[in-house]
């Protein structure tokens, strides 16, 4: 039987994959030969990418103020601009001012007053409580002592965590003496910068281009400005709830409930953690199934009741999701892309659904011809 002929079209498309692939390749194995210069353009992107970054995020969170002031008749923008940035920095100075001396204050008591007793713990009850018993203990202390264990982790881990934290330090700390400058730059000048980027579009794609860039817009502003408010609305009901219940250091673990919320999923076991151990080994009340029970009924609370009236535009994506996110926006960029990778998903989110639209709208042939009676 005579093989059918490959269609110019399907012979079109083998060659595209294959062209994909063995570029993907190339770049793969340019990749692994040039693995340092790859690295210091990786380092530079970060350093453009965090400030940038940081500026955009803020100012989706700010320009909504903005524009509201506008539509109210205070104007023009330098003179909105100005109200907002200056009431945005006094807000931060304030929570600074009044909340810093409290948590340094609890931090000093706990490491003068709690910190020996969790150190006489270690060397002492925890031995009497440990699950193999003493004599396990103690030839396990014997081994670590004679093998020198963790003086050779802490030699082989100590220089690299300062390096890694002095590597974090340092950029974020730059993103942040320039973020005002561009965060100005960006709400004063934003549609004329929006109008800069529709230049160097396509006319065709222009219309596009700019609803994408308002979907984006929308779902991680939304996302952004709903987040701080959970952040402020779950910290401070935690904060009531330990005075409550007699917890020592209440508003350092409350304050700590509020800004681990920001990391999905693995913030609520971050929050739970401390107290819940510091109750366990220094004893008394509240004790540490009271604590934890408390951090259950907080993230019932979170869940169930803050979520639902403060995120109304609440991302909806899959959990294995965002946990991918997390791990894999952490491996690139620290902590911020922790924090981050939440919006990030979301915002390539937005732009998969967005092209998978287009995509069906091309694919959509119009009904035309007679009678559609039968």
């Amino acid at each position: 039987m005579k093989k059918k002929p490959i269609s110019d079209d399907r012979l079109n498309r083998i060659i595209k994959y294959l062209a994909i692939a063995l570029l993907f390749l190339a770049v793969l194995f340019m990749a692994v030969q040039f693995s340092s210069v790859w690295s210091w353009i990786i380092d530079a992107i970060k350093a453009v990418i965090v400030p940038v970054g940081l500026a955009y995020l803020s100012a989706l969170i700010m320009f909504p103020l903005i524009k509201y002031l506008e539509k109210k008749g205070i104007g023009p923008r330098g003179l909105s601009l100005a109200i907002v940035f200056l009431l945005s920095v006094g807000i931060i100075f304030a929570l600074f001012y009044f909340v810093t001396p409290f948590v340094v204050s609890e931090i000093t008591d706990f490491f003068n007053d709690e910190f020996p007793k969790i150190l006489d713990y270690l060397t002492g009850d925890l031995r009497d409580d440990f699950i193999f018993g003493t004599d396990a203990y103690d030839r396990l202390f014997e081994y670590l002592e004679e093998s020198d264990l963790i003086n050779n982790w802490l030699n082989a881990t100590l220089p690299n965590l300062l390096n890694q934290l002095g590597s974090f330090l340092f950029p974020l700390l730059t993103a942040i003496a320039i973020l005002p400058i561009l965060l100005i730059y960006y709400l004063l000048d934003y549609e004329m910068l929006s109008d800069r980027l529709r230049s160097i579009i396509p006319q065709k794609q222009e219309k596009a281009v700019a609803e994408l860039g308002s979907r984006l817009n929308q779902t991680v502003g939304a996302y952004l400005r709903g987040q701080i408010l959970l952040m402020l609305a779950i910290g401070t009901v935690a904060t009531i709830v330990y005075k409550l219940i007699g917890l020592k250091y209440y508003f350092v673990f409350g304050v700590l409930v509020g800004i681990t919320n920001i990391i999905p999923y693995f913030g609520t076991i971050l929050a739970a953690l401390p107290p819940t151990i510091y109750t366990f080994i220094i004893g008394g009340t509240p004790g540490p199934l009271l604590v934890l029970g408390v951090n259950v009924v907080l993230q019932f609370i979170e869940g169930n009741i803050f979520q639902p009236i403060i995120m109304a535009h609440q991302l909806q994506m899959h959990p294995l999701v965002i946990i991918t996110s997390i791990l894999f926006f952490g491996s690139l960029f620290g902590a911020l892309g922790v924090i981050f990778a939440s919006p990030i998903a979301a915002s390539i989110r937005v732009i998969w659904q967005f092209f998978r639209e287009q995509r069906q709208a091309a694919n959509m042939t119009p009904i035309t011809g007679g009678d559609a009676s039968p």
